[in-house]
């Protein structure tokens, strides 16, 4: 056996051109972690470096499906302002300042939100401007959202307001950082009254020391739910 290097002319010579190509073109090694932080994309680098996964069961498919079903993602903002119409008064209910739920009346009906302390919601946030945004009531209207001119804007649902928009049930704002979601009801009904022996079943002083009661033991409740008068 000649001892003599083969070189890679001879060695090329005998092979296709797809085996050519696997020679002499070698997979060109991947360049993903020598780029710069604001390239690398999170979502990027995980598709590149995730291994090839081959599913040849259908149990283990069946069980990936079920997986994802089973997937719940919470996408609805922590934080809210519910509007409340009192008669020719309103107020709003807010999670946005520190201290849990708190009820805000203002004379005028309108809610300043900013970085001011003066604010009647005063967020701190540097992508808020000092006066940022208004919530107003309009009677016979509803809420609205107006935006003072502030430098990164105010959003309803995603869209950046150019004018006031009147707000409706469950819209999503954005001002600065902070996301909430919007609450109002133009809708209000009465509830009939319990019956009083009912009633005091449940307010009595007995069943507020029970820890459960059988309210199933209540013979006719279609007729101990009516008021003595339609008797």
């Amino acid at each position: 056996m000649s001892s003599e290097p083969i070189s890679s002319e001879s060695l090329i010579s005998g092979l296709s051109v797809g085996d050519v190509t696997q020679v002499v073109m070698p997979a060109a090694p991947c360049l993903t972690n020598d780029l710069p932080d604001d390239i690398q994309e999170p979502d990027e680098l995980a598709f590149a470096k995730a291994p090839t996964l081959m599913i040849n069961s259908e149990e283990e498919s069946s069980g990936q499906d079920s997986l994802d079903l089973g997937t719940v993602v919470d996408t609805a903002p922590k934080y809210y302002v519910q509007g409340i119409v009192l008669g020719q008064r309103a107020c709003i209910v807010t999670n946005l300042l520190s201290g849990g739920s708190q009820t805000l009346f203002q004379p005028q009906m309108v809610w300043t939100i900013g970085r001011n302390r003066e604010a009647a919601l005063p967020l701190r946030d540097r992508a808020l401007s000092r006066r940022h945004a208004v919530i107003l009531y309009v009677p016979e209207e509803g809420f609205y959202l107006v935006d003072l001119n502030s430098m990164n804007g105010s959003f309803v649902n995603g869209i950046r307001l150019q004018q006031r928009q009147l707000l409706k049930d469950s819209d999503r704002i954005r001002l600065g950082s902070f996301e909430f979601s919007f609450f109002t009801s133009k809708n209000a009904r009465s509830i009939e009254p319990i019956h009083p022996e009912v009633l005091a079943r449940f307010t009595g002083v007995k069943s507020r020391t029970e820890n459960f009661i059988d309210y199933s033991a209540l013979e006719e409740p279609e007729v101990l739910f009516r008021l003595p008068s339609e008797d």
